[in-house]
């Protein structure tokens, strides 16, 4: 069975993995849900792509700040108990927008607070989540591992939204929210029957001061030709992918639809992500390869352009469709490659680094997009951004050679 599965049956032969898969799915799916609310209620509130961007980036901005430290921490300390420490604040997050939703007093001032906490928490939970994999899983599965928990992910991009179309419609609000309380609880229950291996060694810290460890990851990914260029095309990507998923409300009026067709686009983009994550699980760490990375990117960039001169609710559906695809084999190739090719000792400040430069570029690229759109319609200000992706790709395309031969080769 697992032979025939691929990846996907060794990630599964594992016995932490099982066990983390169950409170994975359900949290993912109650996590999007809220995300769809959050976006949702501040279009209801003030029916404009300016606080749909402001909303986003005020999510990404303490990031800037506590990102770096949040990866220190992660490599400094018990990883599993960091992250169990951040989703406790993060339920108690939910709660309260819960609260404030059926007491009626959710307007766009508390919305906005919520939104920076919601940041603040989550740049001390990602540093510490990526660790969880390597700690549990071992490295010969770890690949494989990494793109079913995507799949997870991107099933929740794709049944979330629907779910939360549907929880919206018939129960409001305050049921979705509601929602992701349950989540976090699903979550708590199942990472408690995780067990750490023997064979586990922590890394230890490296006795550096806190500035000293931030400049050190900070070096590790611009000092990696490889990482370096896969890392910018990224940037560009999520600069990209998160302006679109902010603006879907607008994108859906554009359309002539309102939170129905709103839910369809996202899930349709989540079914096609759900497809590339297990199609990349099922080839293993072989199927991760540079090369496919840069195909994939180009592959969004196109769906990007497509879905900007699409005139029916039917024709964007297709198009995000393939969105979620190619965005999701570019982004899950890439942080396979990072993952497979990090030391564990430097993993946190790595990939909170990583973490940190995406966020950064997806509010950027909402802000501008965001706030272009404002006065002179969304359309422009996205083909703007698809062009500068497509130069990018021809540079990275012509020393396609070089950044492959600087990973490792997949084991």
């Amino acid at each position: 069975m697992v032979g025939r599965l691929g990846g996907i049956g060794e990630a599964f032969a594992d016995r932490n993995f099982r066990i983390y898969s169950v409170g994975s799915i359900l949290s993912w799916l109650s996590f999007f849900v809220q995300m769809v609310a959050m976006s949702w209620t501040t279009w209801e509130l003030t029916h404009s792509t300016t606080w749909l961007a402001t909303i986003a980036v005020l999510d990404i901005a303490p990031n800037l700040i506590f990102l770096p430290l949040g990866g220190v921490l992660a490599d400094r300390f018990d990883r599993f108990r960091m992250v169990l420490i951040a989703y406790a604040a993060a339920w108690l997050h939910v709660l309260a927008l819960t609260i404030l939703a059926y007491a009626g007093a959710l307007t766009i001032l508390p919305l906005t607070v919520l939104s920076f906490l919601h940041g603040l928490i989550h740049s001390f939970s990602v540093p510490a989540a990526y660790g969880m994999m390597p700690r549990f899983v071992a490295r010969e599965r770890l690949a494989p591992a990494i793109a079913v928990s995507s799949a997870y992910t991107q099933f929740a991009i794709f049944a979330g939204p629907a779910l939360a179309g549907w929880i919206i419609l018939h129960y409001g609000v305050v049921a979705a929210y509601a929602t992701n309380v349950v989540g976090y609880l699903v979550y708590f229950a199942s990472v408690a029957f995780l067990r750490t291996p023997d064979s586990h060694v922590p890394p230890a810290p490296s006795g550096r001061s806190i500035l000293g460890d931030v400049a050190d990851g900070m070096r590790y990914v611009t000092g990696h030709r490889g990482i370096s260029a896969l890392l910018l095309l990224m940037l560009m990507g999520d600069a990209m992918s998160t302006a679109v998923y902010q603006m879907l409300p607008a994108i859906a009026a554009m359309l002539g639809s309102g939170v129905e067709g709103m839910s369809s686009l996202l899930s349709s983009a989540g079914l096609g992500a759900t497809l590339s994550a297990l199609w990349l699980a099922h080839g293993g760490a072989a199927r991760a390869t540079s090369d496919r990375v840069l195909w994939a990117f180009l592959a969004f960039a196109l769906a990007v352009a497509a879905l900007m001169f699409a005139g029916h609710l039917v024709v964007a559906v297709g198009v995000m469709l393939a969105f979620g695809f190619a965005g999701e084999a570019r982004r899950t190739g890439t942080v396979s490659l990072l993952q497979t090719s990090v030391d564990d000792v430097q993993r946190g400040r790595v990939m909170s680094t990583q973490f940190m430069f995406q966020r950064v570029a997806g509010g950027i690229g909402t802000i501008l997009i965001g706030s272009a759109a404002e006065h002179d319609g969304l359309r422009s200000p996205m083909l703007v951004a698809v062009a500068l992706a497509c130069a990018a790709w021809c540079v990275a395309f012509a020393n396609r050679k070089r950044i492959a031969a600087t990973f490792r080769e997949p084991v």
